[in-house]
C-alpha cells in the first residue's frame, strides 16, 4: 500500500511546480488484534488553474472487491456518455496465444491499433465513434508502451472525491497498480493527456 513518505513526495512535487494540492486521509478502527493501521487515501493535482486535468490518486486497503485498491492517473472530463465503460491495455503474448480471448475484445477497425491493444468495455459502436482517429490511436500505443503496466480507462473508477470529476464522463491514463511518484514521468503525462484531450474534444463536442 502507500507510504506516509509518498504523501511528502507528492507535497513537494505541487509546491515545487506551483500547483494546487488536495488531500484526504481517513485511518480505519484498529481493532485491538491488529497491530499495523490501514487507511484510505485521496489526493488529486490540477494542471493548471483552468482545472481541466488532474493527476488522481486512490489508495483504499479495503476497496478491492468494489474497485482496484490503488491506482494513479491524469485524468479530463469527457463528453462520452457516462454509461459507457472502456479499457485499453497493451497486447500481450497470451491475448495472441489464446483464440478464446479474441472473442470478448472490441475492434476500432484499425488493424495496426487493433494489433497492439486490447480494447474491452461494454460499447463498442463508441470504440469505432471517438477512437478510430490514427493520430489519436499513435498517441494512445506510445503511452501504453511502457515498462509500467499503463492503460487508458473510461468512467471505470470512481473518482468523485475530484469536484470536476464528480458524476460525470471522465477519461484516465491509468496505473491500476501503484502511485508513481517520478515528477518527470507525471509532467510526461500531464504533455500526452493535453494533447489528447484535445483529439478527444473535436470528436465528442
Amino acid at each position: 500500500m502507500v507510504e506516509s513518505t509518498n504523501i511528502d513526495k507528492l507535497k513537494d512535487f505541487a509546491k515545487r511546480s506551483g500547483r494546487q494540492i488536495v488531500l484526504k486521509e481517513e485511518q480505519y478502527t484498529l481493532p485491538a488484534y491488529r497491530k499495523i493501521p490501514h487507511f484510505k487515501r485521496t489526493v488529486y493535482i490540477p494542471y493548471d488553474e483552468h482545472k481541466q486535468l488532474f493527476y488522481v490518486l486512490f489508495s483504499d486497503y479495503y476497496n478491492g472487491i468494489s474497485g482496484p485498491n490503488i491506482f494513479c492517473g491524469i485524468y479530463f472530463k469527457t463528453a462520452i456518455p457516462k454509461a459507457t465503460q472502456l479499457n485499453f491495455r497493451p497486447k500481450n503474448i497470451i491475448d495472441k496465444l489464446n483464440p478464446f480471448l479474441a472473442a470478448k475484445v472490441l475492434k476500432t477497425n484499425s488493424r495496426f491499433f487493433d494489433s497492439k491493444v486490447v480494447t474491452s468495455g461494454n460499447n463498442a459502436s463508441s470504440v469505432r465513434h471517438y477512437f478510430s482517429n490514427s493520430v489519436l490511436q499513435r498517441m494512445m500505443i506510445e503511452n501504453l508502451s511502457t515498462d509500467m503496466f499503463m492503460n487508458f480507462s473510461l468512467n471505470e473508477t470512481n473518482v468523485d472525491f475530484v469536484p470536476e470529476l464528480k458524476e460525470v464522463s471522465h477519461f484516465a491514463l491509468l496505473n491500476p497498480q501503484e502511485w508513481v511518484m517520478d515528477p518527470q514521468t507525471i509532467e510526461r503525462w500531464f504533455t500526452s493527456m493535453q494533447r489528447i484531450h484535445s483529439y478527444l474534444r473535436n470528436t465528442t463536442y
